[in-house]
């Protein structure tokens, strides 16, 4: 996992998140492994070809035979610092922080199912209807939360992939 125990311990009281006090070790342990698992794969995109590519600079130091996005080869931050090879950056850390409580307060929240399917699509109650998108269309997405919070954290490391030529307009 990104961080330590302590260390989020330290980042939760420093910013008096008093849930992240009350849940047991164990508890907020397997929140900061499933906050890992949500920062590695929230910052993936699909690329027009199939593959998946990371939105994090440079490629994991010891490839395929290392679990997590991080420490990473040939990455630099956005003022183009360059970020050592077996480093995992703070922003990194503090993000899965940032994400481990809320996996601490609403387990699953990060990574919620998904079945397009069983997607309401209208509701009524008394004189009030609502209609909801219809999950069953063609391209319907997951309702994986964006946190705010999260995505300023990192923004510092942040790349978007080559997704072909790039053309500038002048």
């Amino acid at each position: 996992m990104y961080g330590t125990l302590e260390d989020a311990d330290s980042y939760h009281q420093a910013r008096g998140n008093a849930a992240w006090a009350a849940g047991s070790e164990d508890a907020r342990t397997g929140a900061l492994v499933r906050a890992t698992d949500y920062i590695d794969g929230r910052y993936r995109v699909l690329l027009a070809s199939g593959r998946w590519s990371s939105m994090f600079p440079g490629v994991r130091t010891a490839g395929r035979g290392q679990p997590n996005e991080w420490p990473r080869t040939g990455a630099v931050d956005y003022d183009g610092d360059q970020i050592q090879t077996d480093e995992i950056p703070d922003e990194v850390e503090r993000a899965t922080y940032e994400a481990a409580l809320r996996e601490l307060v609403n387990p699953g929240s990060l990574s919620p199912d998904f079945v397009a399917v069983e997607q309401v699509t209208k509701e009524k109650v008394g004189p009030i209807e609502v209609n909801y998108a219809d999950g069953t269309a063609a391209g319907a997405t997951p309702n994986r939360p964006i946190i705010s919070a999260i995505d300023e954290i990192l923004a510092p490391l942040l790349r978007t992939p080559a997704l072909g030529p790039a053309v500038r307009v002048v």
